[in-house]
């Protein structure tokens, strides 16, 4: 058995090499904002919209294309440094290269591509290129197995307005649009209202956008969503939801029903989660903490880890199977000494997929209120279920004879 693992450990480590590219864009952390965006424009439409990011001949991190516009929308592009919106990510060293620690990257840093180290050279391995070679890995698995249930909605005459504060309530960056028979209409995410609003108004303000009509987020969804949307059912294949997404260039396909209503949402990150929960051994509880602008040390995070874990064990008696993927993101304000801490949690059970998300003054605080949400959904679904039980054993009782 320890031999046949190990051959396909091999055979994952062969597969991950013919990955690595070195094709890749790198731009200096000192250039400006208004200079490395048009070179998105040259990217092959197959690649990520991001480039690499280099200080001093020392690779720092990942600059994507939404931070490019962010960092365009927010400041003046013709004086801010790409320095200020890198995503600094983590590299992998070629001898340390595995499915786990790749998975990883991707998740913690949410980039479209992990930076791999070999000596002085650095490469990438895509997230196309990586899903594609996972095929195998999640054939086995349907939409219902990694999709998120809890899809948020918008109105197609909703303004894109209301969409960013849905998203910002939500800890979500993409919305379901759908129409007044609640058919799947489009997608909107918080991009396009970047890409599409905000950033044509500032363009104009700086006499780069002669010309453009501009727009506010007064402006109906309806006009700056993307359509149609990519869909699938929830007995789909996982593997073919990687070929639409890639074929497609899009990082979300719409579960939807028979009747064209929407069921659920499957990210990329929903089946990287997937690939990790199968791929890493846990202990009787799966727990996987990923930050983002935060540095846990080891005591911080084992107390976390213990405190999600007690949480678990009080419904280990209705839920089996639990795995946990805990986001947590701090914020710029702060309150005396405390940052601003956004916690998202992703619980995957037997008995259905449960979320929750908050915000609280420290990373304590907003993880334990969170977790109350949380505990709230699953005592909701445990109503239901002993209603339904109440009901079935009611009927077995009168009708029984």
């Amino acid at each position: 058995m320890e031999q046949e693992r190990m051959g396909g450990d091999e055979v994952d480590r062969e597969k991950l090499e013919s990955l690595i590219r070195f094709d890749y864009h790198v731009v200096s952390a000192d250039d400006t904002i208004s200079r490395v965006l048009p070179l998105l424009d040259k990217l092959d439409s197959d690649k990520a919209s991001a480039l690499v990011v280099e200080d001093e001949g020392e690779i720092i991190g990942v600059i994507r294309e939404r931070d490019l516009i962010r960092g365009s929308a927010m400041t003046n592009p013709h004086e801010t440094k790409v320095r200020s919106f890198t995503i600094k990510t983590g590299t992998i060293s070629f001898e340390d290269l595995s499915i786990e620690k790749i998975v990883r990257r991707f998740i913690e840093d949410s980039t479209p591509f992990v930076i791999i180290r070999k000596g002085k050279d650095y490469g990438a391995i895509y997230i196309n290129d990586f899903l594609l070679a996972m095929k195998d890995e999640v054939s086995k698995f349907s939409v219902r197995d990694v999709m998120n249930p809890d899809v948020i909605t918008i109105w197609t005459y909703d303004s894109a307005g209301k969409a960013l504060s849905l998203m910002r309530t939500h800890g979500v960056d993409r919305l379901v649009v759908v129409d007044e028979k609640h058919k799947v209409a489009g997608v909107i995410t918080g991009k396009d209202i970047i890409d599409r609003v905000i950033a044509p108004r500032k363009r104009a303000r700086l006499g780069d956008g002669k010309g453009e009509k501009e727009k506010t987020l007064a402006i109906m969804v309806e006009s700056i969503m993307s359509f149609p949307p990519v869909t699938c059912e929830k007995s789909d294949r996982v593997s073919d939801v990687v070929e639409q997404m890639v074929d497609h260039s899009i990082s979300s396909v719409v579960v939807v029903s028979s009747d064209g209503t929407p069921e659920g949402i499957v990210t990329k990150k929903d089946i990287l989660e997937k690939i990790l929960a199968e791929k890493k051994p846990y202990g009787k509880f799966k727990i996987e903490l990923i930050t983002r602008n935060i540095h846990l040390d080891e005591f911080d995070r084992q107390a976390l880890q213990e405190d999600i874990e007690k949480f678990m064990r009080k419904f280990s008696g209705f839920i089996n199977d639990m795995v946990a993927f805990i986001y947590i993101k701090e914020h710029k304000e702060r309150f005396r000494t405390l940052p601003l801490i956004h916690v998202r949690i992703k619980l995957s059970t037997d008995k259905g997929t449960y979320f929750a998300s908050g915000e609280g003054w420290g990373v304590e605080f907003a993880i334990h209120a969170t977790l109350k949400k949380l505990e709230r959904e699953i005592l909701k679904e445990k109503e239901l279920l002993l209603d339904s039980r109440m009901v079935k054993r009611f009927y077995e009782e009168v009708f029984e004879f």
